[in-house]
């Protein structure tokens, strides 16, 4: 099969062209166009790819001389043949000197297909020639670009002196290429103290047949601030000495986000706080330490697991829906909810979770922030619960102030009234009934007092195991033989000052509220020992403060109570039993006792799991009081002068109606002011003051103080249904002032007032204290 060829004919005569095509077919397939002029032949130039060139020597209008330069005009190394009717030495040597690749004539062309094989093989050489080299070229210039446009710096090192850097080798330490090559060793750009390691561990294994080399020191830039760089090196061979070609890498930004990597790892997995990193699906791709250490799990167990595996079922769904439709839009998240740990123990947790986006705004993971606020919000819940009670308390004690006040006129007055009844008669009967209704009254105001920290107190100093032993049958007949009762006692247990009364009371309403929780057969035991409060007890307990205290707990076997019901044991009137079984004032009445005494308590308490109170009375250091015999009075008749000093009219009234019933010359006010010139008046007349302590404008002690101050044998009687924080009354116990608490009956200030003033004539000194509840 005959091979194409596509000749471009330069032939002023249709008839010679014709001819060299008939002796191409003998070898080849010509497609060929005859031109004869110049601008013909730019046309078949411009259109169509040509392999060969024949052109006459000598036309009318153009000539092969001119062709053949208007073809390297071009730039075009198409093979050229020359071809001419004469023979003549000087015209093939002027032909060929232009560029021709070879000169035949006419009537040989017999030599044409050999001429034309042998010039397009040439061609075909000189082609892939050309080819390789512009090859080669281009490669080089890549390189060339790559190496002088490289982010890395690049070195050719021969003898330890640097014989090639690219810029950014001369970027990293500050000079221009050619500052560094042939002039600059790569010792004279490190770190004298990294100078021998460099020596050693790099440039010390030139010429060994050795690997990649590698080192990481600091170099010093031509401006002297150090750079900390990586350089990586291969050994290679140059003009026959043994040299290194390699990069160098500045990694000072790298290896300071490493540091400051390295420092925010530390920080997150020693962090005080949870931190869970999640997809956007919510599964866990990270959790710290303290995830581990507040959940339970390991992280093997959480890996891999949705949040949810942390839900505790008491959240509402729409709280969940709400957190990620707000952390998926973007925006931080902050709150609190609860979660359960891996051994199903319920815990609270507040923190902030947030979206983390990418260089393009798109959201890839959510990191979440957490702390365990369990503690804080029990505490925080019992803060409230403190400041509740407290706020009730006030109120209880501000409506027991005035009620009293009118039960001492009710009392007070039902008693008088009863005695000028006949004894059988009808009316004395409903009398009695009046004074009985008004006696249940006063002993719930008591109990109101007892709680808002507002009763009147003769506090002792007491062994409690000694009354808590002398106590016992008491306890044991009013529960009843079906609940064994306890007591595991302290041997060393300390002593604490308190009323006698009240720690009765406390004992009492603790055992029958044990008793009522429990089912016969269930024991209540009693337990006391010594403990110490200490600063992590006083922060977990609002109320509770440091010291050492002695410690009284009663636990029972019974039901238990809810959350709910414990943080409102304590309120007045709130009661779980059932109609006609409590007024709700039991525990209300313990819990006033123990604050009055600068005590705490607590409840321990689950459903179904018994109930536990730690009741802590602070310990005093001094020795128990030996009880004292109370003094009796025999009569109730005097002669004495008496100044009465209340501002209730209706109290003030009944006070003095009974004094003068008795015999008493009494003098009164009802302004405690009016009272001091009163007693001006008649100083040496008056033989006792009975005044009420709380008063508007003056107080009941500061009024006794001036009198005192004026005479000071004058005896003093403190009439009070509470007690007031303007009024110190342990420092007015410690004087020896006499109490009387309201409401009292004509008989109860009657002895009292006796009792005082037979003191004073007997010479007695320090008065007992004889306040009647």
């Amino acid at each position: 099969m005959k091979n194409q060829l596509r000749i471009l004919i330069v032939d002023d005569s249709p008839e010679d062209a014709a001819l060299i095509v008939h002796h191409l077919n003998k070898e080849f397939t010509p497609h060929y166009r005859r031109v004869d002029t110049a601008p013909e032949m730019q046309e078949a130039l411009d259109k169509e790819e040509w392999e060969l060139v024949i052109s006459d020597y000598l036309m009318p209008e153009f000539s092969g001389l001119a062709a053949l330069q208007l073809l390297r005009d071009r730039g075009s190394d198409l093979p050229f043949i020359m071809v001419s009717g004469q023979l003549g030495e000087d015209v093939a040597v002027e032909a060929m000197r232009a560029g021709a690749q070879d000169f035949l004539i006419k009537d040989r062309l017999s030599r044409l297909i050999p001429a034309i094989k042998r010039e397009l093989k040439e061609a075909q050489v000189r082609r892939e020639r050309y080819e390789a080299q512009s090859a080669l070229s281009a490669t080089e210039a890549r390189f060339k670009s790559l190496v002088e446009q490289s982010l890395v710096g690049i070195y050719m090192l021969q003898e330890c002196l640097l014989t090639y850097v690219n810029p950014k080798f001369g970027d990293i330490f500050g000079y221009r290429p050619e500052e560094l090559m042939g002039k600059k060793t790569l010792l004279d750009l490190v770190a004298g103290e990294d100078q021998n390691r460099v020596m050693g561990h790099f440039l010390g294994q030139l010429g060994q047949e050795s690997g990649s080399l590698h080192c990481f020191f600091r170099g010093v830039r031509r401006d002297g601030l150090l750079v900390d760089l990586e350089v990586n090196g291969a050994p290679t061979d140059q003009d026959g000495h043994p040299a290194v070609i390699g990069t160098v890498l500045d990694i000072t930004e790298r290896k300071r986000a490493e540091a400051e990597l390295s420092k925010l790892s530390q920080a997150v997995e020693q962090s005080p706080v949870s931190v869970v990193i999640t997809d956007l699906r919510g599964i866990i791709e990270y959790v710290n330490p303290k995830v581990l250490e507040v959940t339970g799990y390991t992280e093997k167990e959480l890996i891999g697991e949705r949040t949810s595996i942390f839900k505790s079922g008491h959240m509402e769904d729409a709280f969940y829906q709400d957190l990620w439709q707000t952390i998926s839009s973007g925006r931080e998240w902050h709150g609190e909810l609860q979660n359960r740990k891996k051994n199903g123990e319920l815990f609270w947790e507040s923190g902030s979770i947030s979206a983390v986006k990418d260089g393009d705004g798109r959201i890839t993971h959510f990191v979440a922030l957490k702390e365990d606020v369990t503690e804080r919000r029990l505490a925080v819940e019992q803060l409230r619960q403190a400041q509740k009670m407290e706020a009730v308390g006030q109120l209880a004690g501000g409506v027991a102030h005035d009620f009293n006040n009118l039960l001492t006129v009710i009392n007070g007055y039902s008693t008088l009234l009863i005695r000028g009844l006949d004894t059988g008669s009808a009316m004395r009967r409903e009398a009695e009934q009046i004074l009985k209704a008004g006696e249940r009254a006063a002993e719930l105001t008591r109990q109101l007092l007892t709680f808002s920290r507002r009763q009147i107190l003769e506090p002792k100093v007491l062994n409690l195991n000694q009354q808590i032993r002398s106590f016992e049958k008491v306890l044991t007949r009013l529960i009843g033989e079906d609940f064994p009762l306890t007591s595991l006692l302290a041997d060393d247990l300390g002593f604490i000052k308190m009323d006698p009364g009240h720690f009765e009371q406390v004992l009492v309403n603790l055992v029958v509220n044990a008793r009522d929780a429990s089912e016969p057969g269930g024991s209540i035991t009693i337990e006391s020992a010594n403990c110490h409060l200490d600063d992590d007890f006083v922060q977990l307990h609002p109320g509770a403060t440091q010291g050492d205290y002695v410690r009284i707990s009663v636990t029972d076997q019974g039901t238990g109570m809810s959350d709910e019901v414990k943080r409102r044991i304590f309120e007045p009137f709130f009661t779980t039993k059932e109609m006609g079984r409590g007024t709700g004032l039991g525990l209300a009445t313990v819990y006033g006792i123990v604050k009055q005494c600068g005590g705490y308590i607590e409840v321990d308490s689950h459903p179904g799991c018994g109930t536990r109170f730690n009741v802590y009375l602070p310990r005093v250091y001094q020795q128990a009081e030996a009880p004292r015999r109370p003094v009796t009075a025999d009569g109730h008749e005097g002669s004495h002068t008496i100044l009465v000093v209340e501002d209730e009219p209706g109290v003030l009234n009944f006070v003095v109606h009974t004094l003068k019933k008795h015999g008493y010359r009494v003098l009164e006010s009802v302004d405690p002011e009016l009272g001091v010139n009163i007693f001006e008046e008649h100083q040496e007349e008056i033989d006792l003051l009975l005044t009420d302590v709380v008063m508007p404008f003056m107080s009941g002690p500061m009024l006794a103080d001036i009198l005192v101050g004026k005479n000071p044998q004058l005896k003093v009687i403190f009439m009070s249904g509470h007690t007031d924080n303007r009024v110190n009354f342990d420092k007015i116990q410690q004087q020896g002032m006499q109490f009387l608490s309201k409401p009292f009956t004509s008989d109860t200030l009657a002895r009292k007032i006796k009792e005082t003033l037979d003191e004073a004539e007997g010479g007695a000194t320090g008065a007992s204290s004889g306040g009647s509840n």
